[in-house]
């Protein structure tokens, strides 16, 4: 097939991708606690990949700052009008379940392998070398890019706070984030982080750990109980191998359940073993508090504490249980809550604060329902991208229940990098993207930066 123009242009720097991408991917970016200082509001591998992209970046001769690893601003040419470019070096921890290293890229029958090569390492770089190529060809001129990179995205976008409101950097005139699916995405449901706690005494419970994030599904629970051969004959009863795994030491058992990781917004495409574990733990124990909340948690939607919902543009309400733990006899659950144009935000917050009673409910954090009309100069510039530089007439704009960088500021949608008919397994052991896919994302960024352009120079 032959290739087009901007396939031409950008193909040139399929080396440096790659290579970039190998780099890139073998820096352990997951948000972690353990290393967090001063100097690395987010840990030092955040702060590791943030500052590769600062020194690759200056090599190549743009404008870099890194502010303070929490995001790193790369700038091209002047103008009052700004096409911002908004992605993420931050990955989700690896988790469990790989075939291969989730920090070393692999290849296996064109398919490329590792932790961030699709969420977002994969994309930002895309991106980054279609915007490099425009530039060394001469092609931009008329306004200014912003090239925004983040440190926190996946656990609560901190780092474009940082950017917007602190440093107080100028809104997008235009701009999207290369952090979704292609062709486009016009509408994000809104989120809603609440924690829920509550005293509970029962007998023989130790503890409970479950999960690592809110918007992940629980792969893994670790449920302590004191020695009892009751509850052991029943874990035996009811759990096949792979289910859970049982050990005992001390005079205490330890049970694991054993779930399937998906991303939060899709909770269905997982199997929660946090879930699982408060289910087993209420049927064995016979304990209504557990029962109860079995219950509210267990429907997918929210409906189970009064908060479903459902839209023509967007499908349904999701809901899901991302942390759990048990501790010093207090449970605590941490619910990532997604919602529909047709609620109201105000009123879910009500419902959760009510219905959870006695539960004590803490709101953790918000990102707003984002929804852009399909006929906007946006969606439908960024669409016109897309159709001409793939042929692909029939995908159309997309709603999802994902949160992007896009709800961070104005004037934003997500744009790429998932092509129709793939599965990267984001957040998931396995995540991969196809190399083509990964050449042809590069050349539909390098469209799209030029038509946005056109736009800005008017």
């Amino acid at each position: 097939m032959k290739k087009t123009e901007y396939e031409k242009l950008t193909s040139k720097y399929e080396k440096e991708l790659f290579k970039s991408l190998t780099e890139f991917v073998a820096i352990n970016s997951a948000y972690d606690e353990t290393t967090k200082d001063e100097k690395n509001p987010f840990g030092k591998g955040v702060s590791d990949a943030l500052n590769y992209i600062t020194n690759l970046a200056k090599k190549d001769g743009f404008e870099v700052t890194n502010y303070d690893n929490m995001v790193v601003e790369i700038l091209y040419g002047e103008g009052k009008k700004n096409l911002a470019i908004m992605a993420h070096a931050d990955v989700v921890p690896a988790g469990t379940g790989w075939e291969n290293d989730p920090f070393k890229v692999t290849e296996k029958k064109g398919v490329l392998f590792g932790r961030g090569v699709a969420d977002d390492k994969g994309p930002l770089l895309a991106t980054y070398y279609a915007m490099k190529a425009l530039r060394d060809n001469k092609l931009l001129n008329g306004y200014q890019i912003r090239f925004i990179v983040g440190g926190n995205e996946e656990s609560g976008s901190l780092c474009l706070e940082h950017y917007f409101k602190d440093l107080k950097k100028p809104a997008p005139t235009l701009g999207f984030s290369p952090d979704s699916d292609f062709p486009l995405i016009f509408a994000e449901k809104g989120i809603i982080n609440f924690e829920t706690s509550l005293k509970l005494d029962i007998p023989g419970l130790i503890s409970i750990e479950g999960g690592f994030a809110s918007n992940a599904v629980i792969e893994k629970c670790e449920v302590k109980f004191e020695l009892n051969l009751d509850f052991l004959n029943y874990i035996g009863s009811h759990f096949k191998k792979g289910e859970a795994a049982v050990s005992t030491a001390d005079d205490i058992t330890t049970v694991t359940f054993i779930g399937k990781a998906a991303h939060g917004a899709s909770p269905e495409l997982g199997v929660n073993a946090g879930l699982i574990a408060l289910d087993t733990l209420a049927k064995f124990t016979k304990n209504p508090d557990l029962q109860r909340i079995v219950k509210m948690y267990s429907p997918l939607d929210g409906s189970g504490y009064n908060c479903g919902g459902k839209s023509k543009d967007m499908g349904r309400n999701s809901s899901n249980v991302g942390i759990i733990s048990y501790k010093d006899k207090t449970l605590t659950m941490v619910t990532n809550f997604r919602y529909v144009d047709t609620c109201d935000r105000k009123v879910l917050i009500d419902t959760f604060k009510e219905v959870n009673k006695p539960f004590k409910t803490k709101i953790l954090g918000e990102a707003p329902l984002l929804y852009f009309p399909k006929d906007s100069e946006l969606v439908s510039t960024l669409l016109k991208a897309y159709q001409d530089e793939t042929g692909d007439l029939k995908s159309q704009p997309l709603a999802i229940g994902g949160g992007t960088y896009a709800k961070e500021t104005s004037n934003t949608v997500a744009f790429g990098m998932q092509f129709p008919g793939w599965e990267s397994n984001m957040h998931s052991p396995g995540e991969s993207m196809k190399k083509e896919d990964m050449l042809k994302g590069m050349a539909v960024f390098a469209r799209a930066i030029m038509y946005l352009g056109e736009i800005l120079k008017k």
